[in-house]
């Protein structure tokens, strides 16, 4: 009796030490790893991208690239250095701008644009959408694009929802204001006051191909982190793209243009105001 109880702790002990080995450098969240149909759904390829809502869920498993985002800028003081780390290093991120940042560093998004990086829409003042009616969530997407277009001439076309927090209603009406919603699934935790230390060690951990990688703008611990972060994806072989081109490189590619100057030749900006709830997409 006592062997089979010290077999069974013994056996309880492996367990528990796997599954905290699996913790620590899962790259697959909790819920999807105990989920079947999430197996199955990776099984057919279906787990990169939801064609009924538009979003973006993971890049190319088959290809050694990964995107870096930054949610929440352009802050002056941090911002401006994430920008002088991604010039020095010869690499491109995908900005997911706040309009009431953008409105008061107009100059910071023009040298996104100027440096060759991507932007894309993270809601005019960052309030969470799902909590929103539909008409105030088209409020919050359309303020932004409109505000960035006075800035650059040119619009946005990617979507993250504050906090990557969604729900059907705030899918419907991304997709029907034409935008491809793009989620996370290596998140560095550098929104939680976290060493630079921890977040590259999360980082690169938890990165795989087709990883969207999530950094934060106004962190000093996010720009002290970024150069390792670069330098380790690097030389773990992996290339840096920005998220349309990681659209572009689904095994059923989905081709975006980056920052349009209109969105197709039936589109045009809409004559509003910001704070009008009307679509900035109108039909010619």
């Amino acid at each position: 009796m006592r062997k089979t109880r010290r077999i069974v702790a013994g056996m309880a002990v492996l367990s528990l030490t796997a599954a905290a080995c699996w913790y620590h450098n899962r790259k697959v969240g909790v819920l999807e790893a105990i989920n079947p149909a999430y197996w199955v759904r990776r099984w057919q390829g279906d787990d990169l991208y939801d064609t009924s809502t538009n979003r973006l869920l993971h890049g190319n498993r088959e290809l050694k690239e990964v995107a870096i985002t930054i949610d929440d800028g352009p802050h002056n003081g941090t911002g401006d250095q994430i920008l002088d780390i991604l010039k020095r290093e010869d690499a491109k991120a995908t900005f997911f701008v706040v309009g009431v940042n953008m409105k008061r560093h107009p100059d910071l998004v023009k040298r996104m644009l100027a440096d060759g990086h991507e932007v894309a829409n993270h809601t005019f003042t960052h309030f969470r959408l799902s909590t929103l009616r539909p008409d105030q969530m088209r409020r919050e997407i359309n303020d932004n694009d409109i505000l960035f277009y006075r800035i650059t001439g040119r619009h946005l076309n990617l979507l993250r929802p504050p906090g990557v927090n969604y729900n059907p209603v705030v899918s419907k009406v991304a997709r029907d204001l034409g935008y491809e919603t793009i989620l996370v699934n290596v998140v560095s935790k550098d929104f939680d006051d976290q060493t630079p230390d921890y977040i590259v060690d999360r980082t690169l951990r938890r990165t795989e191909n087709g990883s969207i990688i999530l950094l934060h703008d106004d962190r000093m611990s996010t720009v002290m982190a970024l150069p390792r972060i670069i330098q380790g994806l690097r030389e773990s072989g992996y290339k840096l793209v920005t998220v349309s081109e990681m659209l572009a490189h689904l095994p059923k590619p989905v081709l975006v243009q980056s920052n349009p100057r209109a969105f197709g030749e039936r589109t045009q900006l809409a004559a509003h105001k910001v704070g009008d709830s009307g679509p900035s997409r109108l039909a010619q």
